[in-house]
């Protein structure tokens, strides 16, 4: 048994969802999906969402936020647009390039564009006059009323308005990467770094740092073990999420175990004495007193907010397979207390089917004459004669060896001889034993084909090259397994530490550079499994 919060389906999209957002009183949301489509609306006391209202954008829209009654999108197209609760734009401004991504602060908004240039717009669409042109920035977040930038060549700059306050140069001899911008419950920025190794091989440094943007710089340097990727303040300390899976607090020097989840964290969520992060296919979630539960989505909820008091949490995401429907936006809360159930009854909740209809006594046992419109006037007559007529019909098929006897006062009554039905049987099953072998197999098992059991296909070993982000996108394909009689009825996609990961032929992956080993099962109709296995090694660009 495991722990897990009450979760309902709050909306059902129709394409799969890119952005998700929900204003602090947890009333107001909006979510981006496929195609530019934005959708806004309200959410209910039962936390089921009511769309209010619809808008396009011109493309792909990469970023999504709220503030008030209002709704802020960055497509890659036009720029920003600011929408009102019926849908419509109030102010729009272009952004160069197309947006990349979109940073809500306390007083304006930093939207990067798909160079990598900074631009600071008002919640009004005016532009700040920058002091100078930042380009290459991989990361942003806010710290207070700080802007914090991390760029390509691993400087980290803060801003105060228009104007760089401080600023990290770069270590090591041969570059850095960082790999998580965040903050503690302080106010100090936190960040993780990558020290890239001088030979090929050789382990690279991977570090956190806790600086003040006040003026007193580097308060903190520790090394870890597995790369940081998250940094959400929470606990008095910061709550750190890692590649591995890993989720700690980091407090007064030391980390605390919170979580381990066994696969990368996507996101985190600190509302009071909750964490929640989701990671593959769930949301994970504790408290201070190690309260731990667990939901399973459909798709990986890499989208998750929630409401100032976390009464109201959504999460979102799909499950990288073009083939699929979109998975539907999940709702549950933080206040309302956790309930224990079976692992396997995780996936409840998105996972019902369509509810049969229900018929009325008077639907089941009413008179139906449709058939009889679609009849000829013979055939109604037929319908219409009495039972002897049928019956004399059944004596002659059957032979002479049935005698039938209607009684007079009690038409309808079948009086067989059961003792001359028996010796009719009898003949007929001692004429089969004295046919041939070869003749009686080939009557009985005239249809028989001999069953062809299936091979699964998992496909060849492949060397890769990822994207300049250090992943790639594999398309899993088990549709070459051979099946020439249908007999598969359950198929299995398994990585390395015997997780499944699928359970349709193909599916997407998001893979990091490195050896990662799969293995296809199937399942056939007598219920026998068989595997085939498949190894993806891939490469930093």
């Amino acid at each position: 048994m495991v722990h897990t919060r009450l979760t309902q389906v709050a909306a059902k999209p129709e394409h799969k969802v890119t952005q998700l957002c929900l204003s602090s009183s947890g009333t107001f949301l909006a979510w981006a999906e496929q195609g530019g489509h934005v959708c806004l609306g309200s959410l209910s006391a039962t936390h089921s969402i009511e769309v209010t209202s619809r808008w396009s954008a011109s493309g792909t829209v990469v970023g999504l936020c709220t503030r008030g009654e209002r709704a802020y999108a960055l497509d890659d197209v036009d720029g920003l647009t600011c929408l009102n609760q019926d849908g419509e734009s109030v102010w729009s401004v272009d952004v160069p390039g197309g947006g990349f991504s979109l940073h809500q602060g306390p007083n304006d908004m930093a939207v990067i564009d798909a160079l990598g240039r900074l631009h600071r717009v008002g919640y009004d669409g005016s532009f700040t006059n920058l002091s100078k042109r930042f380009d290459g920035v991989i990361k942003s977040t806010f710290v207070g009323i700080y802007l914090v930038l991390a760029h390509e060549d691993g400087r980290v700059q803060s801003l105060k308005g228009s104007e760089v306050v401080w600023q990290r140069t770069t270590r090591g001899e041969v570059g850095e990467a960082i790999t998580a911008l965040g903050a503690d419950t302080a106010g100090h920025l936190v960040l993780g770094r990558e020290g890239y190794a001088l030979v090929d091989g050789d382990e690279e440094a991977l570090e956190m740092e806790t600086w003040c943007l006040e003026g007193q710089g580097l308060l903190e340097r520790s090394d870890l073990s597995t790369r940081l990727t998250h940094c959400v303040p929470g606990y008095g300390g910061v709550i750190c999420g890692f590649d591995d899976g890993r989720v700690t607090c980091y407090k007064e020097g030391a980390h605390r175990d919170l979580l381990k989840t066994n696969y990368a964290v996507q996101n985190i969520l600190v509302r009071g004495k909750h964490v929640v992060v989701s990671s593959w296919f769930y949301l994970f979630g504790t408290t201070e007193t190690q309260d731990s539960w667990k939901i399973e989505h459909q798709g990986m909820p890499t989208l998750l907010v929630g409401s100032a008091e976390g009464e109201v949490c959504l999460f979102a995401g799909e499950d990288q397979n073009d083939w699929t429907d979109p998975e539907p936006i999940g709702s549950f809360s933080l206040t309302a207390d956790m309930i224990e159930t079976d692992p396997s009854e995780l996936t409840t909740w998105f996972a019902d089917g369509p509810v049969a209809k229900t018929l009325s006594a008077e639907e089941i046992y009413r008179v139906d004459d449709s058939v009889d419109k679609l009849l000829t006037e013979e055939e109604r007559k037929m319908l219409g004669q009495p039972v002897t007529h049928d019956l004399e019909m059944l004596q002659d098929a059957l032979g002479e060896s049935i005698q039938t006897d209607l009684d007079s006062e009690q038409m309808g009554t079948l009086n067989v001889d059961s003792e001359s039905l028996l010796e009719a049987m009898d003949d007929a099953m001692s004429n089969m034993a004295m046919m041939p072998d070869e003749d009686l197999f080939d009557a009985l098992n005239e249809q028989v084909v001999a069953p062809i059991a299936p091979v699964p296909r998992a496909g060849d070993d492949r060397e890769l090259v990822c994207d300049e982000d250090g992943t790639c996108i594999v398309v899993l394909d088990g549709l070459a397994s051979e099946d020439a009689q249908n007999r598969i009825v359950m198929w299995s996609w398994v990585d390395a530490t015997g997780k499944e990961i699928a359970t349709q032929p193909q599916v997407k992956v998001r893979l990091s550079a490195g050896i990662h080993r799969f293995e296809l099962r199937i399942c056939d109709s007598e219920g026998r499994w068989s595997s085939d296995a498949l190894q993806l090694t891939l490469k930093r660009a």
